[in-house]
């Protein structure tokens, strides 16, 4: 009898064969690559059909908010407006696993090599909308300030809070996920592929900003509530 939540997919052996060494050499495992392809494959063939079942199986408010952070391109940027990202564990380039502390320790250490270094995250499935992008850069180079704020889940050596910050300098953001020319980031993940790329610089350790001073932009939903049912990792939040 098959055991739950497990499939067998048949594939050429090259195929097979291919697909183990990639993801051993990308540090991935298997149950990770298998679930972005089939999550991958449903939103090409009927996004509206993919939507609705993830309604269906997934909490709403979830869905709401992934939905509201893609589609709009409104941006409200101030002192106390934020891009936020939750930390999970992580992966090296040589399948090494980092907590979210070390992770940030990580990059830390990179910033102090030259002033600046580039986080790069998967979150959203189709990056962040072209229109935002541009908003966010030209606010920058007109020197305002726009902020990442990040949150450490628990799985991940942390409580769900805000545990650092940074200063964001540029953001590039793509459909499909793309590696940077340089190695301006930690040697531990150079030649890594992502959809969103944000060079940030003074990243440090956060004490005085918590989640629960903070709203989800797009709905209004309180910061930490959504944190600890797990329903929200990237987007953009604001003061209350």
């Amino acid at each position: 009898m098959p055991r739950k939540n497990y499939m067998t997919i048949n594939a050429h052996e090259t195929v097979q064969q291919m697909f183990d060494e990639f993801v051993l050499q990308r540090g991935l495992t298997k149950t990770v690559a298998l679930n972005d392809m089939l999550e991958m494959y449903m939103i090409a063939k009927d996004e509206e059909l993919y939507m609705e079942l993830k309604r269906k199986y997934l909490n709403i408010e979830s869905v709401r908010q992934m939905l509201s952070d893609r589609d709009s391109d409104e941006v409200n940027l101030s002192d106390v407006s934020f891009i936020f990202m939750k930390l999970a564990t992580s992966r090296d380039n040589q399948g090494n696993e980092y907590n979210g502390h070390e992770t940030m320790q990580l990059y830390i250490a990179d910033q102090a090599v030259r002033g600046f270094t580039w986080f790069s995250t998967q979150a959203l499935y189709y990056g962040m909308s072209p229109k935002r992008v541009a908003a966010y850069n030209k606010a920058i180079n007109r020197g305002e300030k726009v902020t990442i704020i990040f949150a450490i889940g628990r799985t991940a050596g942390g409580n769900n809070d805000i545990a650092y910050k940074a200063n964001v300098l540029e953001i590039k953001s793509f459909t499909e996920p793309k590696s940077l020319s340089n190695d301006d980031y930690p040697a531990a993940w150079h030649g890594e592929s992502a959809r969103i790329w944000i060079k940030i610089e003074d990243l440090q350790p956060e004490s005085t900003l918590k989640a629960q001073l903070f709203q989800i932009t797009s709905s209004g939903m309180d910061l930490q509530q959504v944190i600890n049912n797990s329903q929200y990792h990237f987007g953009y939040v604001n003061l209350k």
